[in-house]
């Protein structure tokens, strides 16, 4: 994991993961600043491998201030913000989740070149530079080329689908 914590917030360990809504140390979805960018705490619907590309929603409970977190695909991302795992969260847990990071970060990708467009796959929490899904990212940036499926360090604030595409 990156090493990263959260500023100005005591008892946040953005490593950490929660097994109940009782534990967690901060509201979820609204962001915390870190010393590497920003993150927000969720709840995941399914298991998240680390470094995955991850959409976060409120809950359908719209009573509750939960925020449901799943693996982000080519299928799933309308109507949803983006955000990345810097750690693993096992399902129906709750865990923290890089909406912004300014260095350290990484992300699962498959085969990529720096400087080019990058986009969502059919492979859940995964990027990759092929243009098979047309869904490119904006806001997301690789830190070093990759020729097999790995975790290389990037960069990324507010990731969102490229302008004038929609889900």
């Amino acid at each position: 994991t990156m090493t990263d914590s959260a500023v100005g917030v005591l008892g946040v360990d953005l490593d950490n993961t929660y097994t109940s809504a009782g534990a967690l140390p901060f509201a979820q979805g609204e962001p915390v600043a870190t010393k590497n960018g920003r993150a927000i705490l969720g709840r995941a619907v399914s298991g998240i491998a680390q470094y995955s590309l991850v959409a976060y929603a409120p809950s359908s409970a719209g009573a509750s201030a939960s925020v449901d977190v799943f693996l982000a695909s080519a299928a799933n991302v309308s109507g949803t913000l983006l955000a990345v795992a810097q750690t693993s969260v096992n399902s129906a847990e709750y865990g923290w989740f890089h909406i912004e990071s300014h260095k350290e970060g990484r992300i699962r990708c498959g085969v990529a070149e720096t400087g080019v467009p990058l986009f969502l796959t059919t492979t859940g929490g995964q990027i990759d530079d092929a243009l098979v899904s047309g869904k490119a990212l904006a806001g997301l940036w690789i830190l070093e080329s990759v020729t097999s499926a790995s975790a290389p360090r990037a960069i990324w604030r507010d990731i969102k689908l490229d302008r004038g595409q929609l889900a």
